[in-house]
């Protein structure tokens, strides 16, 4: 509960949300953002505590519920989506896209699908529901580690980093999280009164070529990053995903019709996200430094090789 002293607080356990209906009644709020409704469960007990009670939802959901998704981890037939994906781009047809890497179903995994939940709340009259569909958030705390990755092998001092050429191509919506949390607040400010679907992200997507120079300039890294053909790379350095799938977000809409624009530059955003980092080096599971440490060894035997 860092940084919120003075707020009152009502804490308890997400899945009985609506043991706390007549608490949260009594404190009449205004606004309710649901930051982590995952499953249709999590939809049904948001509207049977809030509707009828609040003016306005704010619902944060994920670009992961358009079909681009689907393509991208080869769970369908669908041929390559056009990019940059906008609000009215097609959704996925496949469900629960996460439910494979889930370890049994009391993995949030195995019941995770955004677009159910998004099509409840949007279909309740007695909730005004605001939905931001974010890209991928990076910037302090992010647990997914997408500056991390590779700023861990910058700072260890590596002679360099090898990027699969389908992979170095690719280009990926990314959401600076002080960006994306200026955008909700902005939002708050602004008279709203039909529901709405936006997506919320950074004004430029970057290859994952260019994502790696930018971190490498804000970081002081000068050592060389590489890009290899596909078919000339071991195993733990190719790309597991169809990379020629493009991920990104077009968020013009909410910034014409909001008036908003991001208050953080790309150069801003990765060196707060760089100090922090260096500050508060991420703890890390054992199965992610076992894949880091087959990867930075496929990478050792590559530079060796030539």
């Amino acid at each position: 509960m860092e940084g919120l002293d003075g707020v009152s607080k009502i804490l308890g356990e997400k899945e009985n949300l609506l043991s706390y209906r007549d608490r949260f009644r009594d404190f009449d709020p205004e606004v309710v953002i649901d930051c982590i409704g995952y499953t249709e469960t999590d939809g049904r007990q948001l509207i049977q505590t809030f509707a009828g009670s609040i003016s306005r939802l704010i619902f944060l959901s994920s670009c992961d519920v358009y079909r681009a998704h689907a393509v991208l981890h080869r769970a369908t037939d669908d041929p390559v989506q056009v990019t940059p994906l906008t609000e009215d781009s097609p959704l996925r047809t496949n469900v629960y896209p996460y439910r494979k890497y889930a370890s049994g179903p009391e993995d949030w995994q195995y019941d995770y699908d955004k677009i159910p939940v998004e099509r409840m709340l949007l279909a309740q009259p007695e909730l005004r529901t605001s939905i931001f569909r974010l890209p991928a958030v990076y910037g302090p705390r992010d647990y997914q580690l997408r500056v991390w990755e590779y700023l861990r092998k910058m700072d260890a001092g590596r002679k360099g980093i090898v990027l699969a050429l389908t992979l170095s191509n690719w280009c990926w919506g990314r959401g600076y999280v002080k960006n994306i949390a200026a955008a909700i607040c902005h939002f708050l400010s602004k008279e709203s009164t039909t529901s709405t679907v936006f997506n919320l992200g950074d004004p430029v997507a970057l290859s994952e070529a260019h994502w790696v120079e930018h971190i490498a300039g804000i970081a002081g890294w000068t050592r060389k990053i590489v890009s290899v053909p596909d078919d000339q790379l071991p195993d733990p350095l190719k790309v597991q995903f169809n990379a020629a799938q493009n991920w990104t977000i077009d968020a013009s809409r909410f910034r014409r019709e909001a008036g908003f624009a991001e208050p953080f530059t790309l150069d801003e955003s990765l060196s707060e996200t760089i100090a922090w980092l260096r500050e508060n080096p991420p703890s890390v599971s054992p199965e992610q430094l076992e894949r880091w440490h087959q990867e930075d060894e496929a990478e050792d035997r590559w530079f060796s090789s030539r």
